[in-house]
């Protein structure tokens, strides 16, 4: 979805949400819609918003209630610059909402669409600026604490494009803890149920083990990854052989993908997405300070001038004036597809690794990863490079059925 939508209200709505005036409707999937709307108030006051509105028929399943209330608790918590804001929960009408931060802009993975469609690639300074901001929203997010000192313990578990905005002004946030792991809802998490998006997964939770903050590491350096050479890591033509792919995480040095690749920021890339924890960066915070001190020998300033300008190019006013708005991709849910312009399918664009996808379809198209089986992921951990894990592939292939079924049966 390129641009917003005209305003289209529900019947009876007359273009509000209970306080809310809703403008424009910016996003659609199979469980919620998202709008632009503002709270207005005496002498011209007037606030713009961005609504997450859960569909009724969906907010009658108590699981998916109490995980949209969750994200509510858990944002309700974070402020921090690099962190997507949210103002509001509620419930109207049968229809729980959020109320979030109004940016400007679009997600990384629009970002990263246009940019292959006008045949560039972002490059190793929009990376380290992207890695720099969501480095230190995830220290922030990582090292956070309860009101009473306990830990949150909080792990994002679906650090993708898509839930990556940079706005009109090159301000970069972290959105969407819709799947998070914390001590919020820790013991809400559904055995066998892979919660995230397979092509952007560590391998411990694509197999579905027990993960911790430095599985956020590894999915946040396959983003840098490709935003910095322009290729996909682990996504390939299906399900099945990306869910191989991230399994395995064989990662070719991005310096045989994109020649002349800096050496600093390579060991960087490199540790980000070692297959083991143990031999990853151990925080966010090591990250960022790693990533600050490779900005530093270039002699590079902050991006925000640089990624403002891209962004003007990228994505300049329509014909009334009006710029986009970033909002995530909404494929998050449980059981969506994605973003009404773009249906996820068994096969998905890709192919080997090093490959450029064709610009006109989305980065994560294949939603949320439904209920695969344990055995089978830990199978495909134990295959070697020359053995095909079939019980994964199995369980992949049915994913579509059991994301329904789970859906269908859960009270």
């Amino acid at each position: 979805m390129d641009r917003v939508n005209a305003l289209s209200p529900a019947p009876g709505e007359e273009g509000r949400f209970g306080k809310y005036r809703i403008i424009q409707q910016l996003a659609s999937g199979g469980m919620a819609h998202i709008f632009l709307a503002s709270i207005d108030g005496p002498d011209g006051f007037s606030k713009s918003c961005v609504i997450k509105r859960i569909l009724p028929e969906y907010a009658s399943l108590e699981a998916f209630s109490r995980m949209f209330a969750d994200e509510a608790k858990v944002a309700a918590l974070l402020t921090h610059p690099n962190i997507v804001q949210i103002f509001d929960f509620g419930k109207i009408d049968g229809q729980y909402y959020l109320a979030m931060e109004w940016i400007q802009g679009a997600s990384l993975d629009r970002v990263l669409r246009h940019a292959w469609n006008a045949s560039f690639t972002l490059g190793v300074r929009v990376a380290v600026d992207v890695g720099i901001a969501i480095s230190s929203a995830l220290a922030y997010a990582h090292s956070k604490t309860l009101p009473d000192g306990t830990p949150l313990r909080l792990v994002h578990r679906d650090i993708t494009p898509g839930n990556v905005l940079v706005s009109r002004d090159g301000i970069i946030k972290l959105a969407d803890f819709g799947i998070v792991k914390s001590t919020v809802n820790l013991e809400r998490t559904v055995a066998g149920v892979v919660k995230g998006k397979y092509a952007y997964m560590s391998p411990e939770q694509i197999s579905n083990r027990e993960l911790d903050h430095r599985s956020d590491l590894f999915s946040l350096g396959i983003v840098l990854y490709e935003a910095a050479t322009g290729s996909r890591l682990f996504k390939r033509d299906t399900i099945e052989a990306t869910i191989l792919a991230t399994s395995h995480a064989e990662v070719p040095p991005p310096s045989q993908v994109t020649p002349g690749f800096p050496p600093a920021l390579e060991r960087i890339l490199l540790r980000l997405l070692a297959k083991e924890p143990q031999a990853r960066y151990q925080s966010a915070h090591e990250v960022h300070e790693d990533l600050e001190k490779f900005r530093a020998s270039q002699q590079w300033t902050s991006g925000g001038r640089e990624l403002a300008a891209l962004m003007a190019t990228l994505f300049p006013p329509d014909k009334a004036g009006r710029h986009s708005t970033a909002v995530p991709i909404i494929g998050s849910l449980p059981g969506s597809n994605g973003l009404s312009s773009g249906a996820g399918t068994g096969r998905t664009s890709g192919g080997s690794p090093g490959s450029r996808p064709p610009a006109p379809r989305d980065l994560e198209d294949e939603g949320t990863s439904p209920a695969t089986s344990i055995e089978g992921a830990t199978a495909a951990e134990q295959a070697g490079a020359e053995g095909f894990p079939w019980g994964i592939a199995m369980a992949a292939g049915v994913a579509t059925i059991g994301s329904a079924l789970f859906w269908y049966f859960v009270a």
